[in-house]
This record gives structure tokens, C-alpha cells and sequence, in this order.
């Protein structure tokens, strides 16, 4: 299992179409990946599990991947995060 400590940066959060960002990137790779935020855990495959994790800016993520392409899928996500999920913060409102 791999783990990494994931920091929401975007304005808005992990609302829906960056739930939905992180869903359709999941669903591409074999392992199973989960966020933490506290006790709440998320299936990094469901956009309603990631929407309840109620993760706004600030937050910090625990993410977990365990397969044989774990590395890879932190890696991706790890990429959504730094670049705020392509968010421009001047047009969100």
C-alpha cells in the first residue's frame, strides 16, 4: 500500500466536477484508492463518496492506493492536486 498526504488547494474543493476529475482518473487504473479526511473514507471511484467527505480548501487528504499500479495512480492524482484540479481561482465563484 502506498499512502501521501494530499492538501485541497482549489478555492472550492472537492465539489462535483472535481469529484467527478478524480472518479473518472480511478477508474482507469486496477487498485483500489481511498481519501481519508479524518474518520470519513471515500472510494476514489464514487463522486457521492468524495462529495462526502465534505473537503474544502485547506483540508488535508490521506491517500491510500493498494494494487499493482499504485504508484501510478498516486502519481496522477497527486498531479490533479498541485495544479488545483485546473481550477483558475479568479472564476469560481
Amino acid at each position: 500500500m502506498l499512502s501521501k498526504e494530499l492538501i485541497v488547494q482549489n478555492r472550492s474543493g472537492i465539489h462535483a466536477r472535481v469529484s467527478t476529475m478524480i472518479a473518472q482518473q480511478c477508474k482507469r487504473f486496477a487498485s483500489e484508492v481511498r481519501l481519508r479526511n479524518g474518520s470519513m473514507v471515500a472510494d476514489c471511484r464514487s463522486v457521492i463518496d468524495l462529495l462526502s467527505l465534505g473537503a474544502g480548501n485547506g483540508t488535508t487528504l490521506h491517500l491510500e492506493a493498494t494494487g499493482e499500479d499504485a504508484a501510478e495512480v498516486v502519481d496522477v492524482l497527486t498531479s490533479l492536486f498541485n495544479v488545483r484540479f485546473n481550477e483558475d481561482d479568479e472564476s469560481v465563484c
